[in-house]
């Protein structure tokens, strides 16, 4: 073992274990962590391997330390790290007494590039040689990879790690779970299957790994390597680097598809690298790959698709390989899908790849059983927080189990390889599963594809049919896949123009596809909000009507009606469109959004805080659950009950920005600026974009450094100036500079802003509040009076709108009136610890009538 790495004691399970004295930590992994120790009663130096604290109870776990010791133990060779001893602690915590070697392990080796190929050759016959004394045992490692090769001073190989290795008579792997590393893998593992065969594949993977500097199977994610290793045959090592030709022969024979076309054991690869390493022994006979449909016939994998290439069944052909049962599967399926890989990789490839991770993400929420704790993350989170991999949407997306893939497109047929992982620090692949469909039959691409996801969540599927989307014709389902991805992208005016013309071309070829009308009028929608420009709202409307007409109980297009009404000041119809949604699709959270928005809009809180509660009782490990509610509290100046809300969502995904931002925001409001100021300090390193450098510029500004506060808001106004709030605080920024004449231009930049929105929306009371102070700042008292007052009565229940009216109003010297409208926030629940800085009501404080406290 390695003795470079310092002793970490807080990392130690005691400074002594039985005869042995720690001296430091030497590394860790998943299943162990192991320590550099002194034999007291030998004085030789040991490795002790633990078991993780989160594993130290775990009794399966703690029986596979056992198993590993064991396997090792009875392997007394060179090239296998040598086993002392298995105990326990005093606590009954269970270690291996292993050899302590000098050294390093192959992967820190390949960290400074390829091995000559003598030398990777030398190792490869030492890993080969220890691998063939445990398959002479009847033990399969089915782990090997460079980190559990350690490469002695004088350049010994030893094998490590048996601790997911085969033993005879011990089946502590689960049926249909998949043992070791995708990137190493064969492909019979991702079937649960392995035999010595498996670690031939392995070895062969190493060593091409150290000839070339590349693994032969490399891709971003754990789907597209697993598509490789399943399809792909990697370039001959000789075409990457300086490598003789008969290397290229015996990689060849490791990385054979099937398992009978490869060396039978790592006995026969150990002669066969005795041959080049042999000048004079006679040549390695060149290995050629057989015939497709040879080496077809000898896989369970194959032979579906023998009959596609042999029977000419690819007109509308699919087929699927059952790598693992629906075993291991957590009993909380919280499933963040990640848009498949696209091959070839282009802009509108990508947005089809994105177009259908959506599709399939609102499919798995419709077919979810009502009886299973079963909730899809909405691929447009998994897009808006960058999350690229199964460990962050556990980390950033509360996520249990991550859905990859990729996409390929080649003549004329479309193969989607799906891959089931959990989303924890160590992914495991619970399953995966492969359907080709040629383009004419491409229209039932959802409903085949739910059904191998929904064979891979054990969900039942009885009606496959009920899963298709309303057409029938591939290329309107084409036009509307990618229509779908750059709507679910970053939202820009371009994005969203490319996303409208996808719809409706896909309405072109088929007028009565409801799902692209109901898409286009999202799509317009969200074009007005990304430019506020009003014709866009006449565009969503009439596509809405369109879809309305074809499906008047399409639960999608109600919603989006919903919205669509909120956005134009109807807030009674957006009501009824949210209930009638609710009422046809009784587990719909995007219903139940709907309607506890048009609750808020109505001014019946009460309502809109039960159904945002019942949201979260329904999903209440989800962090969108959790962050609505909280966001709701802040609107309505909940600071404390807001603040637990957002610790949740840190809680429940501690990599998510949007919890730390709503945390920020919670702070701030309570006057905590330091915390506020700690909060937006974790956003900004976790996503440093322009809202984030917004938030500190506000504390910046609140904590009296105008001049700082200044240069970061006019930073974020280059980047998008349409925000009036952004205006507004480059506003008061001025104002503490004392720079009146700049003071006033930034409040005509806001008063623009809040007019293109109103032009919209003319009921929106927290926007006409805000313009009535744009008005007032810019010397127009009578706007500002109408504004204000229209605002109030919009709004009574709301103490934003009602503190703002008191401000603006005091400024226009309608003392009754203001008073009138601070009351009426402060029964709301409007705090004032900050009042006696704001120069609008420092005139009021004594008047008798100015409320001390909130109720």
């Amino acid at each position: 073992m390695a003795t470079s790495a310092p002793f970490l004691a807080s990392s130690s399970p005691a400074d002594r274990t039985g005869p042995y004295r720690l001296l430091g930590e030497l590394g860790r992994g998943g299943m162990g962590v192991v320590y550099r120790a002194e034999d007291t009663r030998l004085g030789r130096t040991v490795a002790l391997k633990f078991l993780p604290a989160a594993l130290a109870r775990d009794p399966a776990a703690k029986e596979r330390l056992l198993v590993e010791a064991r396997a090792a133990a009875t392997l007394d060779h060179p090239n296998v790290c040598t086993v002392y001893e298995v105990a326990e602690t005093a606590d009954g915590r269970p270690y291996i007494a292993l050899a302590c070697y000098d050294g390093e392990t192959l992967a820190q080796r390949l960290e400074r590039g390829p091995v000559p190929a003598e030398e990777a050759v030398r190792i490869a016959r030492g890993v080969a040689a220890g691998v063939a004394a445990a398959h002479a045992r009847g033990i399969v490692h089915r782990d090997l990879k460079p980190s559990n090769v350690f490469l002695c001073e004088d350049g010994t190989p030893k094998v490590l790690d048996f601790g997911v290795a085969k033993v005879p008579g011990v089946a502590l792997t689960k049926t249909g779970h998949t043992a070791g590393t995708v990137v190493y893998g064969a492909p019979e593992q991702a079937s649960g299957d392995a035999d010595a065969r498996s670690d031939v594949w392995a070895v062969g993977v190493v060593l091409y790994e150290m000839l070339t500097g590349a693994r032969p199977f490399a891709a971003s994610y754990e789907a597209a390597v697993l598509y490789a290793v399943l399809h792909e045959d990697p370039p001959p090592p000789s075409t990457l680097a300086d490598v003789p030709p008969a290397l290229d022969a015996v990689v060849a024979r490791c990385l054979a598809k099937d398992p009978a076309d490869r060396y039978a054991d790592a006995a026969a690869l150990g002669d066969a690298l005795d041959a080049v390493l042999q000048p004079d022994a006679a040549p390695v006979a060149p290995f050629r790959l057989a015939l497709v449909a040879r080496r077809l016939r000898r896989s369970r994998l194959g032979l579906a698709l023998a009959a596609v290439i042999l029977v000419g069944l690819v007109a509308a052909g699919w087929w699927s390989v059952r790598a693992a049962d629906a075993t291991g599967l957590p009993d909380a399926i919280h499933l963040a899908i990640l848009p498949p890989e696209a091959i070839p990789d282009g802009a509108d490839e990508q947005a089809f790849a994105q177009g259908l991770a959506e599709m399939l993400a609102g499919g798995v929420a419709e077919m979810a059983p009502p009886d299973r704790d079963v909730w899809v993350v909405p691929v447009s989170e998994v897009r808006a927080l960058d999350v690229a991999s199964a460990r962050q949407a556990g980390t950033v997306l509360g996520a249990t189990l991550a859905l990859t893939g990729t996409l390929r497109r080649e003549g004329g047929r479309l193969t989607l390889t799906l891959a089931l992982t959990t989303a924890d620090d160590r992914p495991r692949l619970v399953g995966s599963r492969t359907l080709t469909v040629a383009r004419a039959d491409e229209a039932s691409l959802r409903a085949r594809a739910l059904t191998l996801v929904a064979d891979l969540l054990d969900f039942p599927v009885d009606d496959a049919e009920r899963l298709a989307l309303s057409t029938d014709d591939p290329e309107a389902q084409d036009y509307y896949l990618r229509g779908i991805g750059y709507l679910e992208r970053d939202r820009d005016a371009e994005d969203l123009d490319r996303a409208i013309d996808f719809f409706q071309q896909a309405i072109d070829v088929d007028s009565a596809f409801v799902e692209a009308h109901a898409r286009l009028a999202e799509a317009a929608l969200a074009r007005y909000k990304a430019t506020l420009d009003p014709g866009w709202v006449g565009r969503a409307q009439a596509a809405a009507d369109r879809a309305d007409a074809l499906d008047p109980d399409n639960v999608a297009v109600l919603v989006t009606r919903s919205k669509l009404a909120l956005t134009t000041g109807e807030g009674p119809q957006a009501m009824r469109y949210a209930r009638r949604a609710l009422a046809l699709g009784a587990g719909s959270a995007d219903a139940l959004r709907a309607l506890a928005a048009a609750q808020e809009a109505q001014s019946d809180l009460e309502g809109a805080e039960a159904t945002l509660r019942e949201i979260l009782s329904r999903a209440p490990a989800r962090w969108t659950s959790a962050f609505e509610l909280g966001a709701f509290f802040l609107r309505h100046q909940r600071l404390d009950e807001a603040a637990a809300q957002f610790q949740a969502v840190v809680g429940l995904a501690p990599e998510n920005y949007q919890g730390y931002s709503g945390l920020g925001a919670a702070r701030f409001g309570a006057g905590d600026l330091d915390g506020a100021e700690a909060a937006y300090q974790r956003v900004v390193g976790l996503r440093p974009d322009a809202s984030g450098v917004f938030n500190l510029a506000t504390v910046l500004l609140k904590k009296g450094n105008a001049r700082g506060a200044t240069a970061r808001f006019r930073q974020v106004l280059a980047q998008d100036s349409s925000n009036h709030i952004v205006w507004r605080n480059l506003a008061s920024a001025y104002w503490d500079l004392g720079d009146r004449a700049r003071r006033t231009d930034a409040m005509r930049g806001a008063l623009r802003q809040a007019e293109v929105g109103l032009a919209v929306n003319p009921n929106d009371p927290a926007l006409l509040a805000a313009a009535a102070t744009y008005r007032e700042g810019t010397g127009d008292p009578d706007g500002a009076r109408r504004d204000v007052r229209r605002a109030a009565a919009l709004a009574p229940a709301d103490p934003g709108v009602q503190y703002e009216a008191g401000q603006v109003l005091a400024l226009l010297g309608d003392t009754d009136a203001a008073l009138d409208a601070l009351s009426a926030a402060a029964r709301e629940g409007h705090t004032f610890e900050d009042v006696a800085d704001d120069p609008a009501l420092v005139p009021l404080l004594t008047h008798p009538r100015f409320p001390r406290s909130p109720r």
